[in-house]
């Protein structure tokens, strides 16, 4: 076993021979319907953006289909996960056929979600006009014991990985957020679906963004994934039997209530009928991380994401609402935090409680910190995870399903809002790369306080609090009647493992 750790340690992740060729984004499309519509949106001054928050799953994907199906030039994407789902699937199945159109596609997947699927990715990549990039590959490619032995070996690595979210189409509109590729984002799950959030976003900001997705498709860790060890090598039968796949797919999920449903979703119609108008501003600036972060032996990284979105937040001075779904602030973030509350300004968290969050290993991080934020008048809210069918999912006949928040966003002082993929906790700070957008509009901070309020509302969150004995109980229900929880609302058996969990020494990995 000792012997097969340090030969992984001698291997490379990628085959001999290894040609990657730089490529660049193309200047904004001139032509096509992204071009025609969003252009005359904008002041043409070279430094406006315009913006508008998409909380909706629906509107979310209808977005990303449809301006899919519109592209005339290029699509430039960058993703954590990439699901083989229903809704992975129609997207794959537009970008294939945008393809077919001469649009340029570049796909860039971090590889510890493309492990999954790579002959897959191998066989879209066959397309003359796709293109597809896996970053900080592993060596072996399937099978726990393999993948163990390289943990052990080269785990300060494989544990970095590329966190960031973007669709990026002609080089004119782009969407950043928090979703990845994959039903549960786009609340078509019957079993569970985030509470997520996007910004789309035109202007100078697209421009930054293509500007980083070149930095990081150029980088060295980005690995074509023709390259990549321990594939076969793909045969153009191959292309041909996922372009089948895809569009027997989308063939038959036509006339499903769901994409009839995405096709009439109201943010796109608006958008793309010219009926609305973005958020314009001067003052937003995108954020992403070095990609050299993903380098555990990388020097003199660039400040990111963290560092500016601190920054902003210690500049409150009456408000700080944050929202993230994975929270584990630290001693330092506590602290931070805690200074802010002692300097006057009220913050409030929202995050998943322990029944709603995917990851509970995350969650034992988090509850060594909530009596001292508790303590020091930090308002906490945790999201339930089952809450009453909304009118749109009865309507696609999902029905009920367990609700796990996934927004990563923060408002400050009423005026200032992020919105990216990066949570508080230790791996978004010190191990994976992230993205995100900060800027200043009262009108934008408005909508996301219409969000926070919302998935904070009694009906959908408790409220953590200490009682006159200063034990912790969670609060739901109304105001006049509400309903009073002495134990962390959680079966029992989950209660005990995140307690044990709690003792283990892991919360830099989390």
């Amino acid at each position: 076993m000792l012997w097969a750790g340090w030969l992984l340690l001698g291997c490379s992740a990628h085959r001999p021979g290894l040609v990657r060729e730089y490529s660049y984004a193309y200047p904004p499309a001139e032509f096509g319907t992204v071009a025609a519509r969003v252009g005359p949106l904008l002041p043409d001054d070279r430094i406006s953006s315009g913006l508008r928050l998409v909380p909706g799953g629906i509107d979310a994907f209808a977005l990303r289909a449809i301006s899919a199906e519109n592209a005339a030039l290029s699509l430039d994407l960058q993703y954590y996960i990439w699901r083989d789902d229903l809704t992975g699937q129609l997207l794959s199945y537009e970008v294939m056929a945008a393809a077919d159109r001469g649009v340029r596609v570049r796909l860039l997947i971090d590889d510890l979600d493309a492990r999954g699927k790579s002959q897959m990715l191998a066989s879209l990549d066959l397309h003359p006009n796709i293109e597809v990039r896996v970053f900080n590959p592993w060596f072996t490619r399937r099978g726990w014991i393999r993948t163990s032995i390289e943990f052990l070996a080269r785990g300060s690595r494989v544990n970095r990985r590329m966190h960031n979210k973007l669709w990026l189409v002609d080089t004119r509109i782009a969407l950043i957020g928090g979703r990845n590729i994959g039903d549960e984002y786009f609340d078509a799950s019957p079993d569970v679906n985030f509470e997520d959030l996007d910004l789309v976003i035109a202007g100078q900001l697209v421009a930054d963004a293509a500007e980083q997705f070149d930095r990081y498709w150029n980088d060295a860790l980005a690995i074509p994934v023709s390259y990549v060890r321990g594939l076969r090598k793909s045969k153009i039968e191959d292309l041909q039997q996922l372009r089948e796949r895809l569009t027997s797919t989308w063939s038959e999920a036509q006339q499903s209530t769901y994409v009839r449903r995405m096709r009439e979703a109201a943010v796109l119609q608006d958008i793309l009928s010219g009926r609305t108008a973005p958020v314009v501003t001067q003052r937003a600036r995108l954020l992403v991380d070095d990609p050299r972060k993903a380098d555990p032996d990388a020097k003199d990284i660039e400040p990111g994401v963290r560092e500016a979105l601190l920054a902003a937040m210690h500049g409150g001075e009456k408000t700080v609402q944050v929202i993230s779904p994975y929270f584990v602030p630290g001693r330092n973030g506590t602290e931070g935090l805690l200074d802010l509350e002692r300097t006057g300004v009220e913050v409030e968290v929202l995050t998943n409680s322990l029944d709603a969050t995917d990851v509970a290993f995350v969650h034992s991080g988090y509850i060594r910190y909530r009596r001292p934020l508790l303590e020091g008048g930090v308002q906490l809210y945790e999201l339930k995870p089952n809450f009453e069918p909304g009118a749109d999912r009865q309507r696609l006949g999902l029905g009920s399903s367990k609700a796990s928040l996934h927004t990563k966003a923060a408002i400050i002082d009423d005026r200032s809002v992020f919105v990216g993929s990066f949570n508080l906790d230790p791996r978004s700070a010190r191990l994976n790369c992230e993205m995100g957008v900060l800027l200043d509009s009262r009108e934008l901070a408005r909508h996301l306080a219409e969000v926070f309020d919302g998935s904070t509302d009694p009906s959908r969150a408790y409220e953590v609090q200490l009682d006159d004995k200063e034990r912790m109980i969670w609060v739901e229900g109304s105001e006049d009647e509400p309903v009073i929880h002495r134990h962390e609302p959680a079966g029992l058996l989950r209660r005990a493992l995140t307690q044990i969990i709690r003792w283990l020494p892991i919360e830099p990995l989390l």
